[in-house]
């Protein structure tokens, strides 16, 4: 679910034309159980991502791209309840690894490689 349209259609572009270019990626979620992921703050991962070099691409506003050349994230937050997601994507190897280290670190969140 998105906040409407046009953030469905930023998102699932950033999702398919940009994070696939990426060839070192991690997903990042919240647990899916409400009160659960109340405890996890999606703001981390913003902050943290601004505070690692990323700029946030507009218009989205709900969820959030995120870009620095070598590396993109998206982030996914429910319309409705407190969870989220997020994909990390990066060029090389060692900077995916200090960087999923950092953000599991600040987020409190486990990542799983993916494709």
């Amino acid at each position: 679910m998105y906040w409407g349209l046009e953030e469905f259609l930023y998102c699932e572009a950033f999702k398919e034309l940009r994070l696939p270019q990426l060839p070192f990626r991690r997903k990042f979620s919240s647990p899916d159980d409400a009160d659960a992921a109340a405890a996890f703050r999606s703001g981390v991962v913003s902050a943290l991502a601004v505070e690692k070099g990323f700029e946030r691409i507009p218009p989205v506003e709900h969820c959030a791209l995120y870009e620095r050349g070598d590396a993109a994230l998206l982030l996914y937050r429910h319309p409705i309840q407190p969870t989220f997601s997020f994909v990390l994507g990066c060029d090389d190897s060692a900077e995916m690894a200090q960087l999923a280290q950092e953000f599991e670190t600040r987020t409190g969140l486990r990542s799983i490689v993916t494709r």
